[in-house]
């Protein structure tokens, strides 16, 4: 009997749906812009771009929200504060960071380079910004992904909806701003080739996708987010783990080196390797990445509380070990190895792109991931 799936809580099957709606509804918007000569460029990739027609630049655009990650801080924000813990807010500040690289990321595998993100702090009570150490953990957050992205962040907002928004929590989200310059590097799957290396960028935890079912899973355990991992970590400052901003190594592969595609491992799991439309392609991978502890750890303790952790489940949710995959020809490996040392990161090599039917294929598992 199978156990249970991201799907039970998480229904990409009814959520895609809407979006599409969205586009379908909204398109006739698209041409109203150019009566200033912008032109709205290809709706449904991470990122949308406007490009000024009478200028060489074009400004890519994104809306993000964070999910639920920041469930798990609150959870243990809660029962440190009742065992009397010093620094229990110290458990936020993944948080802010986490919720602007879920946009930025996006945004930059457009080929945009950020320039702005805006914060929306939305509370169910103004009750929760009570505790000013722990604003300034959330907001600290934020100021360290600017920093690792270089981008600022001008304004924000933080509404109270009771009513609407649990009291205890947050709804994060923001929306991002970015550079497209030369306009050339806008990056939409066009220039993806037969041939083309699919490389990739470590995760080194679970990122941000995938948090609901983390937490089921966590909630089945008698110790819960402080269930102790075999490194003797606790479960919940694994969960925590920043998501790592690509950013900057993702504009200057673009910039200095071949890069055809960037796209996170984030919705849709693996499944995101395909996202490039232009033209059907298989994506083969002939190597993947090891399964960073945590994820492997969820795998384990998931299966024995009635799970579902499949292969074909896990890829298709968790990024398992890599954030986000790069598309580019062989020759640019050696530039691309180089940028990602410069920002302290290990350039995996994943796979390749062959002509066939659009889908991912897991070699090592014998997995097909439709698309």
């Amino acid at each position: 009997m199978p156990g249970e799936t991201y799907a039970n809580l998480v229904d990409y099957k009814r959520l895609d749906p809407v979006k599409l709606a969205a586009m379908e509804i909204f398109t006739t918007t698209l041409m109203l812009p150019e009566r200033m000569r912008i032109r709205v460029m290809p709706v449904g990739e991470s990122g949308i771009a406007f490009e000024f027609l009478d200028y060489d630049f074009s400004i890519g655009f994104n809306v993000e929200g964070l999910g639920t990650k920041n469930l798990i801080a609150d959870s243990m924000y809660q029962t440190l504060s009742s065992m009397g813990h010093s620094t229990p807010e110290d458990v936020y500040y993944s948080i802010g960071r986490d919720t602007a690289a879920m946009s930025v990321n996006d945004l930059c595998s457009c080929g945009a380079d950020p320039i702005a993100y805006g914060d929306f702090l939305t509370a169910g009570s103004s009750d929760w910004f009570e505790d000013e150490k722990r604003n300034n953990a959330l907001l600290s957050g934020y100021k360290i992904a600017a920093d690792l992205g270089g981008f600022s962040i001008p304004c924000g907002e933080t509404p109270a909806l009771p009513g609407v928004v649990d009291p205890k929590t947050l709804v994060l989200e923001g929306a991002s701003l970015g550079l497209i310059k030369p306009k050339e590097r806008l990056s939409y799957g066009q220039k993806v080739r037969a041939g083309d290396v699919i490389y990739g960028l470590p995760s080194g935890g679970i990122a941000a996708n995938g948090i609901s079912k983390s937490r089921k899973i966590a909630a089945k355990l008698s110790d819960g987010y402080f269930t102790l991992l075999p490194s003797g970590r606790e479960l919940g400052r694994a969960l925590l783990d920043p998501t790592p901003i690509i950013a900057r190594p993702v504009i200057e592969m673009f910039d200095e080196a071949d890069l055809h595609y960037a796209s996170p491992i984030t919705g849709h799991g693996w499944a995101k390797v395909a996202r490039p439309r232009v033209r059907p392609f298989r994506y083969v991978i002939e190597t993947l990445p090891e399964v960073p502890e945590v994820l492997q750890f969820l795998v384990e303790h998931g299966a024995s509380h009635g799970f579902d952790v499949s292969d074909k489940e896990n890829y298709s949710v968790w990024n398992m070990g890599t954030v986000a995959a790069l598309i580019a020809p062989p020759n640019s490996e050696a530039k691309m190895r180089e940028i990602a040392a410069r920002h302290g990161m290990e350039l995996q090599v994943l796979g390749h792109v062959e002509e066939g039917e659009q889908e991912v294929y897991l070699a090592p598992k014998d997995l097909t991931l439709a698309v």
